[in-house]
């Protein structure tokens, strides 16, 4: 039986030693209708990721996010920077939330709140993670839904199965890919630090990936994420179907290439970051969260 547990003003859900967190006043990471570019992918099924979210800019994506609550995204902190290394302003930015093909939205979130990690510079690599608050409170939807949150100390998720979702190019060279309206899909296997840095190295590469990065990817490359997927969710299932955002899309080098497997922000360093700053901005609000008994 599961056991549920209040810290910190937010739901910490216990499955069977499976623990994840709840931001939100819905169950999380739970889809709840399926009515049916990443490289090497395929279109996903429309609501199979409904906490998948693209940032809009000048009329267009710019970025991947993952609703984790009615108010907040989570992304990357590179996806809310500009070209002259200073961050935007919220009223620069928009989301679309709740649909899969983003060609035939007709209404933008604004938003009132950008707040990216502390400690995270532009064109830095490290502590690649914002917040997104929308103006409004978002409505839940079968095909709006929030996801899950890794619990901060919870396992680095070495040779699971992930899923990586994504509005952007499907191929490196952008003059042969595309950039799909659809929002397309992969597996990719999640690779230990140490073996990924020895993949890197062994490509002449000096990249070296941190505690607070992840690896991503296949050693034989074909399937990654790639330009303008920055900032989407990479997502593991727990045993009772709750999808899990364990991974950020940040950086890597090329896309798909063999032995350089995509490099993601790791969330459960983040989870507490992500935690208080909500928290904090609630206090600030007047607001108090939402709890439900399980």
């Amino acid at each position: 039986m599961c056991r549920f547990v209040l810290l910190l003003l937010i739901l910490f859900y216990v499955d069977f030693g499976l623990c994840y967190v709840n931001l939100a006043d819905v169950e999380c990471g739970l889809v709840m209708a399926r009515k049916g570019r990443i490289v090497g992918g395929i279109d996903s099924l429309p609501a199979e990721f409904p906490w998948a979210a693209s940032i809009w800019r000048q009329g267009t994506h710019q970025c991947g996010a993952t609703v984790i609550s009615d108010r907040w995204l989570l992304t990357a902190g590179h996806c809310v920077c500009s070209v002259f290394d200073e961050f935007y302003k919220s009223k620069q930015l928009t989301v679309v939330v709740g649909y899969i093909d983003i060609s035939v939205s007709d209404q933008n979130e604004k938003l009132s709140k950008i707040l990216p990690h502390p400690e995270y510079r532009c064109k830095k690599k490290t502590n690649d993670v914002a917040l997104l608050k929308t103006v409004r409170q978002l409505e839940w939807t079968n095909d709006l839904r929030p996801a899950c949150l890794p619990q901060p100390k919870s396992s680095d998720f070495t040779g699971r199965t992930a899923t990586v979702a994504g509005w952007g190019f499907t191929n490196e060279d952008r003059g042969v890919g595309i950039r799909p309206n659809i929002l397309q899909k992969t597996d990719v296997i999640v690779v230990e630090n140490g073996v990924c840095n020895n993949w890197y190295e062994s490509r002449g590469s000096k990249v070296r990936i941190i505690a607070t990065q992840m690896c991503a990817g296949h050693e034989q490359g074909g399937r990654d994420s790639c330009w303008a997927d920055s900032g989407g969710p990479l997502m593991v299932k727990e045993e009772k179907g709750h999808s899990m955002v364990i991974g950020v899309v940040s950086t890597g080098s090329g896309c798909a290439r063999a032995r350089m497997p995509g490099i993601y922000s790791r969330v459960s360093k983040f989870t507490e970051w992500i935690v208080s700053s909500i928290n904090e901005d609630n206090a600030r609000s007047g607001l108090s969260w939402y709890t439900r008994k399980g």
